[in-house]
């Protein structure tokens, strides 16, 4: 998992405002989510990573296991159940389920660039992030 870990900053952001859309985000927090380039920190403690996300909007933490469930609470507010399977040493997808979707989070690095694929239903975003560390 090496090479998730360290700091990456949104570069770039593709229909992401479609995607906070199909959740049902409201329109004054799509517009803040449309502006704002987040930093995500991924760190390793034994078998358990850390992902912190942090923006001017909010900063959020989650600490998972592969492949086992925990709660999570989303930027836009809503409780989602999550699991992060590791698909290979530059590949995690991530599943959020709440009451009304399903979206599924496909995050993959190469050299220094993380592709972030976001799938709610039939809508897609993609967001690019760039290795700061």
């Amino acid at each position: 998992m090496s090479s998730f870990l360290g700091k990456w900053k949104l570069s770039e952001s593709h229909n992401f405002d479609a995607v906070m859309s199909k959740l049902g985000v409201s329109w004054a927090t799509r517009q803040i989510g449309n502006t704002v380039t987040p930093t995500v920190t991924f760190t390793m403690d034994g078998d358990k990573m850390t992902m912190l996300t942090e923006s001017t909007f909010k900063n959020l933490s989650c600490t998972f296991k592969f492949g086992e469930e925990f709660d999570e609470k989303t930027s836009d507010g809503r409780n989602v159940k999550s699991v992060v399977e590791k698909n290979s040493e530059s590949k995690l997808t991530q599943t959020q389920v709440d009451p009304k979707n399903t979206t599924v989070i496909v995050r993959e690095v190469d050299g220094d660039t993380m592709k972030t694929t976001v799938t709610v239903g039939d809508v897609t975003a993609i967001r690019n992030y760039k290795r700061l560390s």
